[in-house]
Protein backbone atom coordinates (compact mmCIF):
# COMPACT_ATOMS: atom_id res chain seq x y z
CA UNK A 1 0.00 0.00 0.00
CA UNK A 2 1.34 3.49 -0.90
CA UNK A 3 2.69 6.29 1.94
CA UNK A 4 0.13 8.80 2.85
CA UNK A 5 2.79 10.95 1.46
CA UNK A 6 2.49 9.11 -2.44
CA UNK A 7 -1.32 9.13 -2.30
CA UNK A 8 -1.20 13.18 -1.44
CA UNK A 9 1.34 13.45 -4.42
CA UNK A 10 -0.73 12.11 -6.79
CA UNK A 11 -3.87 13.58 -5.34
CA UNK A 12 -2.65 17.24 -6.07
CA UNK A 13 -0.87 16.45 -9.58
CA UNK A 14 -4.60 15.34 -10.50
CA UNK A 15 -6.08 18.08 -8.67
CA UNK A 16 -4.47 21.02 -9.78
CA UNK A 17 -2.65 22.53 -12.98
CA UNK A 18 -0.58 25.46 -13.07
CA UNK A 19 -1.66 26.52 -9.57
CA UNK A 20 -5.74 26.08 -10.45
CA UNK A 21 -7.94 23.60 -9.67
CA UNK A 22 -8.30 21.11 -12.56
CA UNK A 23 -11.49 19.63 -14.40
CA UNK A 24 -10.89 16.10 -16.28
CA UNK A 25 -13.02 14.92 -18.60
CA UNK A 26 -15.82 13.04 -18.30
CA UNK A 27 -15.58 9.99 -20.01
CA UNK A 28 -19.49 8.61 -19.08
CA UNK A 29 -23.42 9.71 -18.21
CA UNK A 30 -24.02 12.08 -15.08
CA UNK A 31 -26.17 8.82 -13.80
CA UNK A 32 -23.38 6.81 -14.41
CA UNK A 33 -21.32 8.70 -11.26
CA UNK A 34 -20.71 7.62 -8.10
CA UNK A 35 -22.16 9.13 -5.38
CA UNK A 36 -20.18 12.29 -4.07
CA UNK A 37 -18.27 13.25 -6.90
CA UNK A 38 -18.30 16.45 -7.60
CA UNK A 39 -18.64 17.87 -11.48
CA UNK A 40 -18.38 21.15 -12.74
CA UNK A 41 -21.10 22.67 -15.55
CA UNK A 42 -21.49 26.60 -16.47
CA UNK A 43 -19.12 27.47 -13.62
CA UNK A 44 -20.46 26.31 -10.86
CA UNK A 45 -19.91 22.69 -8.88
CA UNK A 46 -22.70 20.02 -8.18
CA UNK A 47 -22.55 17.00 -6.05
CA UNK A 48 -23.36 13.80 -7.51
CA UNK A 49 -25.72 12.08 -5.48
CA UNK A 50 -28.09 8.80 -7.03
CA UNK A 51 -27.55 9.91 -10.21
CA UNK A 52 -28.85 13.47 -9.79
CA UNK A 53 -26.59 16.80 -9.49
CA UNK A 54 -27.09 19.03 -6.73
CA UNK A 55 -25.22 22.96 -6.58
CA UNK A 56 -24.34 24.03 -3.14
CA UNK A 57 -25.53 27.50 -1.59
CA UNK A 58 -24.88 29.73 1.21
CA UNK A 59 -28.78 27.95 2.19
CA UNK A 60 -27.66 24.49 1.56
CA UNK A 61 -28.16 22.34 -1.17
CA UNK A 62 -30.72 23.77 -4.13
CA UNK A 63 -33.10 21.09 -5.70
CA UNK A 64 -31.41 18.45 -7.60
CA UNK A 65 -31.06 20.35 -11.51
CA UNK A 66 -30.64 18.18 -14.93
CA UNK A 67 -27.75 18.56 -15.81
CA UNK A 68 -27.57 17.98 -20.41
CA UNK A 69 -23.50 18.63 -20.38
CA UNK A 70 -20.87 19.39 -17.59
CA UNK A 71 -17.64 20.64 -18.37
CA UNK A 72 -15.73 17.90 -16.63
CA UNK A 73 -15.14 16.41 -12.98
CA UNK A 74 -13.54 18.26 -10.08
CA UNK A 75 -13.10 14.68 -8.13
CA UNK A 76 -9.81 13.75 -8.91
CA UNK A 77 -9.75 10.17 -10.89
CA UNK A 78 -7.93 8.27 -8.59
CA UNK A 79 -10.84 8.99 -5.54
CA UNK A 80 -13.30 8.53 -8.35
CA UNK A 81 -11.61 4.96 -8.51
CA UNK A 82 -11.72 4.55 -4.84
CA UNK A 83 -15.46 5.74 -5.05
CA UNK A 84 -16.31 2.91 -7.33
CA UNK A 85 -14.28 0.64 -5.48
CA UNK A 86 -17.09 0.52 -2.64
CA UNK A 87 -15.69 3.69 -0.86
CA UNK A 88 -18.90 5.29 0.22
CA UNK A 89 -18.32 9.08 1.37
CA UNK A 90 -20.47 10.68 3.77
CA UNK A 91 -23.02 13.06 1.90
CA UNK A 92 -24.57 15.61 3.98
CA UNK A 93 -28.04 14.86 5.43
CA UNK A 94 -30.04 17.53 3.23
CA UNK A 95 -29.53 15.16 0.01
CA UNK A 96 -31.56 12.06 1.58
CA UNK A 97 -31.33 9.22 0.90
CA UNK A 98 -33.28 9.06 -2.52
CA UNK A 99 -31.54 12.26 -3.67
CA UNK A 100 -34.55 14.70 -2.69
CA UNK A 101 -33.70 17.69 -0.71
CA UNK A 102 -34.92 17.72 2.71
CA UNK A 103 -35.26 14.21 3.12
CA UNK A 104 -33.49 11.88 5.13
Amino acid sequence: MPSAATMDAVLHRERMERGRKRAHTMAEPLSELPNGTIIVASGSAYTVAWGQAFRWTEHGYEAPRKILYADGLLTPPSTVMALRAGYRPVLHPSLGRDGLVGVC
